[in-house]
């Protein structure tokens, strides 16, 4: 259910793309966080038949996945993800899965320890690269 709300907000996003610039879409791509939590199968068909049902019928997409990174605020260490729960056991990975900013909560920097961590990249949505 949640795939199809983000579906009809990403068409809703390209259709007002298209009306204030005045301008066709050919193509669009949908960037998705790792940590999203949205199945990209799901979403990509609710997006291919929202736009066989308005007027973007034709219009190429596709649906990418963007890695996690999680940034240390002490030394500026980046990690993917997988880096930053990797010492977790499996119900603490779960945590921070489903509540990512838990993540300074349960897990430590690789290169420093501190515990100042925060997401910085693939937590969210977006809509990039639409080529008219």
């Amino acid at each position: 259910m949640h795939e199809y709300m983000v579906a009809d907000g990403v068409v809703a996003s390209v259709l007002r793309y298209a009306s204030e610039s005045g301008r066709s879409v050919r193509r669009f791509k949908v960037v998705v966080g790792e940590l999203s939590m949205l199945d990209r199968q799901i979403l990509s068909e609710a997006i291919k038949g929202l736009l066989e049902k308005s007027n973007l019928k034709g219009v190429e997409f596709s649906v990418e996945t963007e890695p996690a990174k999680i940034i240390c605020g002490i030394c500026g260490n980046i990690m993917t993800f997988e880096e930053a729960t990797s010492k977790l056991d499996e119900s603490e990975k779960e945590v921070v899965h489903f509540i990512p900013d838990l993540i300074s909560s349960y897990s430590t920097c690789g290169r420093c320890g501190s515990m100042d961590l925060r997401v910085v990249a693939g937590r969210w949505v977006e809509v990039k690269d639409v080529v008219p």
